[in-house]
């Protein structure tokens, strides 16, 4: 019975993270479909590193919804190998996130500059 529900909520935490991160890829298409017609070198760069930043927020805040899904997971299943995987799968998405809020860090900074 738990086993269920914690598969079931580790399913619906994966399907949030993935819609987060589907709705965050639309954003930045549209975004940057409309930075296209006015393309000058100095802005056009700009604009495509705000989107980007924008994107990184949408895919950080996935990452972290698929964390939780497997943490959910590896609870549910009980087995030392689903922990080692969760182990790796943690640390993979914990860099990617590392990385990814480092590089929005350093777009932020250097739009103020």
């Amino acid at each position: 019975m738990i086993t269920e529900f914690l598969e079931t909520g580790a399913l619906i935490v994966d399907l949030v993270g993935v819609t987060v991160m589907v709705i965050g890829f639309i954003i930045a298409i549209y975004a940057f479909l409309r930075a296209l017609p006015g393309i000058n070198t100095t802005q056009h760069v700009q604009d495509i590193q705000i989107i980007r930043c924008k994107l990184g927020v949408y895919i950080a805040l996935g990452l972290e919804l698929m964390i939780v899904s497997d943490l959910l997971h590896t609870i549910a299943s009980h087995t030392l190998e689903d922990l080692y995987f969760l182990g790796a799968l943690v640390i993979i998405r914990t860099l990617i996130g590392y990385f990814l809020s480092k590089e929005i860090a350093e777009i932020e900074h250097a739009k103020k500059a």
